[in-house]
């Protein structure tokens, strides 16, 4: 799908806008806060959800809290490749989204027809921040493409709030707390294998394409690795056509650590304690990377799920890449300006000088909520 047009009114610090986009690239220029990514973040509100995450009622000009916002956007998409409208409102406290007239709950309705991809400087924290936010991403991943993984997932955390309460209050008699924790074990087994299996199956697509995508941003100096590291199965392959041994092997893993977790009080292995670690060759992405070495495997991950919602659902995802061009050298900024291909891209970046080395597309100035063609 690509995106051909986009109105807006009254949104954050854009008074008033009208944009008619290329189909491949589209670039945004332009000081910090003066509207690029509340642009970007416009789109992204008519593709299913603000990647801010946050309510509609904070689209509202902090000036002029009783604006009515407004966002129209006019995209063809890849199965009738004819011309569709989305019109976004936000009046007195009220949200009102059409898609070609017709009424919708709200804009996540229309998520499963409508996709994209984003990339934010946050994203950074996917390589150098917590193992906890390399879980949710890969969580998403999953998600992104199949419901089931969140039963599966909403399942094994209930598992483990019980369990971590058991243990909590726990008074010392190892021989009861078997018994109370043996239920919520077999649950946390059974669904923390099928949760193993569910993010394997993507994180196997992400470390292949990522790892092709690096290759060629860096211009083939340098490779990206990743491995998934599993606190139950020490490992780098886990086999699943034997899922009895796996759970033999979970169930054995709690046991072993009861002991300790009666101290500690709480669960202290299982698949909420799993990791992935990125290695640029051959070295620890989060602790040896420069920051453009980082920016560049975030940016390689992002570009890898936009590959799966392509192939999976036959479909080209918007690329939205916000500050992507900071900290990157010539030859990755040439890459991301000129060899993204298949998706209509949005950038925004600081330095007109950046651009440099763009072949095609538009580009706009962005200057207190304002946008200024450059031609």
């Amino acid at each position: 799908m690509y995106i051909t047009k986009i109105s807006i009114r009254n949104f954050r610090n854009i008074e008033e806008a009208e944009l008619c986009f290329d189909k491949n690239l589209n670039i945004l220029v332009g000081r910090n806060a003066q509207g690029k990514t509340n642009l970007c973040e416009a789109v992204s509100v008519c593709l299913g959800q603000s990647f801010r995450r946050v309510r509609f009622n904070q689209y509202v000009p902090a000036n002029d809290p009783k604006a009515e916002v407004r966002i129209k956007l006019w995209f063809v998409d890849d199965i009738t490749e004819r011309e569709n409208i989305i019109d976004y409102t936000v009046s007195n406290n009220s949200l009102t989204v059409t898609y070609n007239g017709i009424k919708m709950k709200d804009a996540a309705e229309l998520y499963g027809v409508l996709k994209y991809v984003v990339f934010v400087p946050e994203h950074l924290n996917l390589i150098k921040g917590s193992p906890e936010t390399r879980r949710s991403y890969l969580d998403d991943v999953a998600l992104m493409q199949t419901k089931t993984h969140l039963k599966k997932m909403s399942r094994y955390n209930k598992g483990l709030r019980q369990r971590n309460n058991i243990l909590a209050n726990n008074n010392g008699n190892i021989d009861l707390l078997k018994n109370q924790l043996a239920p919520w074990n077999e649950i946390m087994a059974t669904e923390g294998i099928n949760v193993t299996y569910g993010r394997l199956k993507y994180f196997s697509f992400l470390k292949h394409c990522a790892a092709e995508i690096y290759s060629d941003l860096s211009g083939g100096a340098e490779k990206l690795s990743m491995d998934y590291v599993s606190s139950i199965y020490k490992t780098k392959s886990i086999d699943f056509s034997n899922l009895d041994r796996l759970y033999k092997i979970y169930i054995s893993e709690l046991d072993k650590n009861l002991e300790s977790e009666m101290k500690m009080r709480y669960t202290v292995s299982g698949v909420h304690r799993d990791d992935i670690n990125f290695y640029i060759n051959g070295m620890a992405a989060k602790d040896f990377a420069s920051q453009g070495q980082l920016r560049s495997a975030a940016l390689a991950l992002k570009l890898s799920e936009a590959e799966i919602i392509r192939q999976k659902n036959n479909t080209n995802p918007v690329v939205i890449l916000d500050d992507i061009l900071s900290e990157l050298d010539s030859v990755r900024r040439e890459y991301v300006l000129n060899h993204i291909e298949k998706s209509q891209v949005f950038i925004t970046c600081c330095n007109i000088e950046d651009l440099s080395a763009l072949n095609n597309g538009k580009k706009w100035k962005a200057e207190n909520g304002t946008f200024t063609e450059l031609f």
